[in-house]
Formats: C-alpha cells, structure tokens, sequence
C-alpha cells in the first residue's frame, strides 16, 4: 500500500510538471506561430526557432524545480 501512494505521488508530480509546461508552453508557440504568419521572413523564423527552444528549456526546468522535491 505504502508502495501505491509513493507512486501514486509521484505520478501526480509529474504530471504537474507536465501540465505547467504544456499550459505556458502553448502561448510561446502560438504567439510565434502567428507572428511567422504575420510577417513573413526568413530572419525572423530562424530567430523565432532559437527563441522557442531557449523558452521551452527555461519553462520546462522551472516548472521541474517548482514541483520536484530538490
């Protein structure tokens, strides 16, 4: 039983990490999806790529820390 709860727990956690990054991550996407769409650049996709990576990493190891017991 102890076992179930201690995964249980865990699970719950993850997915909150999850859920966090998921929810913040889609308005960086979106907004630079329809930025591309707006203005139509070669520059300004290779910019928005780099930016999206460097965003999602930032968002993904704060919502990491925010629940995970470090």
């Amino acid at each position: 039983m102890i076992i179930f709860a201690y995964l249980r727990g865990i699970l719950g956690m993850f997915g909150s990490v999850f859920y966090d990054f998921f929810r913040e991550g889609i308005w960086v996407v979106g907004f630079f999806y329809l930025l591309n769409k707006t203005f139509e650049s070669e520059k300004l996709k290779k910019l928005s790529k780099g930016v999206i990576m460097v965003v999602l990493a930032f968002l993904l190891l704060r919502a990491a820390f925010q629940y995970l017991p470090f």
